[in-house]
């Protein structure tokens, strides 16, 4: 697990730590801020293998192994987002909250053994970002923006094989019930189009992420890295209204994108590109809230990553 194998036989641990477990840890800390954003990676609550709905068998559209994937992976989020000047003016100032958790659960096997460790990995994210929404017309709009994660990784390994028993001592600390934190920064740019029709309303972005960061902490004698990444995706959406009762309404929403992923990121997801599709309903709330602007259900389709499948989904202020 996690090319790690030679380690466990090593006798002596050295002063600095291990390159494969510092690798190990950027690479967590990457894919959590790309998977953290709903605008990349639409979390579900329920997962399934899209090929049983639609009879079909597109490999690149889901397996048994990217659903069991899928399945490993719970991913909570609470997006909010408040204005720093009136809603009437044409070029806004915005701060963005995020904050977000990502919990892992699978069995560790070693060699012949046919008792299997539990391991269980929990990481912890509060994002905060200011972003400049600038207006050329009434149709296009770029935003710059600056964000800082504060992340902090934990993880726990119940031992119940003979095997990694023997290898607690070496182990523990260093790879295994240890912590480690990561302080990222994330600047990014959005330009998109976004038209209201009689129906509804469409846009069309393209939105570049890089980030970069260090870390600290207990995991490997303290050399836990920097993680480093960077995504681009490329969207359409469409949102047309069924009805309005009072200040509430429904509608039905829909979006495809394109997620180009590079560096710690690409690795764990298995891909440098991937795709992904939503259809679902939107509801606005029936009353005033400053940090909802709506509520939803829908389905999501991951075509060409580790976690490439479908999945039943809430929505939380969605775009």
């Amino acid at each position: 697990m996690f090319a790690l194998c030679s380690l466990a036989f090593a006798c002596n641990v050295p002063a600095k730590g291990f390159d494969v477990i510092e690798n190990f840890l950027e690479q967590s800390f990457a894919y959590t801020v790309v998977l953290s954003d709903s605008d990349v990676f639409t979390v579900g609550i329920k997962d399934f293998n899209p090929n049983e709905l639609f009879n079909t068998d597109n490999p690149e559209l889901g397996t048994e192994d990217s659903v069991a994937n899928r399945k490993k992976y719970g991913i909570s989020t609470l997006p909010m987002s408040f204005r720093l000047n009136d809603e009437e003016e044409k070029n806004k100032h915005e701060l963005f909250f995020r904050m977000s958790g990502l919990a892992t659960d699978e069995n560790v096997k070693w060699g012949n053994e046919t008792v299997f460790d539990d391991f269980r990995q929990v990481i912890l994210d509060v994002y905060t970002a200011y972003r400049y929404e600038y207006k050329f017309d009434e149709h296009w709009t770029i935003t710059p923006g600056i964000g800082t994660h504060l992340m902090r990784y934990e993880n726990t390994m119940d031992y119940n094989s003979a095997t990694g028993k023997s290898y607690a001592p070496i182990l523990d600390g260093l790879l295994f019930n240890t912590t480690a934190w990561a302080n990222i920064y994330e600047p990014h740019l959005k330009l998109s189009y976004k038209k209201n029709e009689d129906w509804g309303k469409w846009q069309v972005s393209s939105a570049g992420h890089y980030f970069y960061g260090y870390g600290w902490g207990e995991a490997n004698q303290g050399e836990i890295g920097n993680s480093e990444g960077w995504y681009i995706v490329n969207s359409a959406t469409l949102v047309y209204d069924i009805e309005q009762i009072g200040r509430s309404i429904q509608s039905v929403y829909s979006t495809i994108r394109r997620v180009d992923v590079g560096s710690d990121v690409s690795q764990p997801l298995g891909t440098t590109f991937y795709y992904e599709a939503t259809v679902g309903w939107l509801m606005t709330p029936p009353f005033e809230i400053s940090f909802v602007d709506n509520i939803g259900l829908g389905l999501t389709f991951n075509y060409g990553s580790a976690f490439k499948g479908g999945s039943l989904v809430l929505f939380f202020n969605q775009d």
